[in-house]
């Protein structure tokens, strides 16, 4: 089994931070069934379990964090469902969460910095009520659902489509290779012999030529291929597993 990475600041960000939950299951030929919860628990142990049950194909259900912006990233199994404060990334000082918060998009008026076990960390701003404003706005009535006048509903709203990197990496536990990333840049020149290899490797299906290539993700290029050797393991272990 390849290794499993801790999640991006972006995506340990989009956890903490999430507003509700999208649940993707491949059903085959490029097709997707969809669920969404509220809650982690609720996605884990109710809507997941229940789209695969739906879709007994025997392929797992991928769970996706959805942010308050629509942004989303993947929960992997060492998310922990209790609670989202502990997928928090602590720093040792307020200014450095500060920071982390304005490298994952939101404004200093927006977050708050609190103080988790082994420093701080910052999340949205909530209400009174505990609800955030984000939030609250996504719970405005969606005239999509409100009566006709002849008293019929509309028809529900459609499913909202993952996001790209998740759609790639949802493709990829589905058994469908990536495409290369693109390295024409002059920043990226010395790597391109690395890639090479690695592209390679995946079109051979070397499994574990990929999971013994060694990238030191010192940098944005090594880390590109880091993924995409990462994407390609997943694909070709799916491939295996059909």
């Amino acid at each position: 089994m390849p290794k499993v990475h801790p999640p991006s600041e972006r995506d340990a960000a989009i956890i903490a931070n999430a507003v509700g939950f999208d649940i993707a299951l491949f059903i085959g030929r490029g097709k997707y069934a969809h669920a969404s919860a509220r809650t982690l628990a609720e996605a884990r142990h109710v809507a997941a379990p229940a789209l695969e049950a739906e879709h007994p194909y025997g392929r797992r259900a991928l769970i996706y964090a959805v942010d308050a912006e629509g942004r989303s990233a993947l929960v992997t199994d060492d998310i922990p469902t209790e609670s989202k404060e502990s997928s928090m990334k602590t720093y040792a000082k307020k200014f450095n969460a500060q920071r982390a918060a304005k490298a994952a998009g939101h404004n200093l008026d927006e977050i708050e910095v609190v103080k988790a076990k082994d420093g701080f960390a910052w999340r949205l701003k909530k209400q009174p009520n505990g609800r955030s404003e984000a939030r609250d706005a996504r719970l405005v009535p969606d005239p999509s659902r409100e009566p006709r006048a002849n008293g019929e509903p509309h028809s529900a709203a459609p499913k909202r489509p993952l996001g790209k990197r998740a759609q790639i990496e949802a493709d990829a536990r589905a058994g469908k290779l990536p495409a290369p990333p693109d390295f024409s840049a002059e920043t990226h020149k010395r790597f391109r012999n690395k890639l090479a290899s690695v592209i390679e490797l995946a079109k051979a299906g070397d499994l574990n030529g990929l999971r013994t290539f060694e990238i030191n993700p010192v940098s944005s290029s090594p880390k590109a291929i880091k993924r995409y050797r990462d994407l390609c393991i997943m694909a070709l272990e799916a491939q295996a597993a059909r």
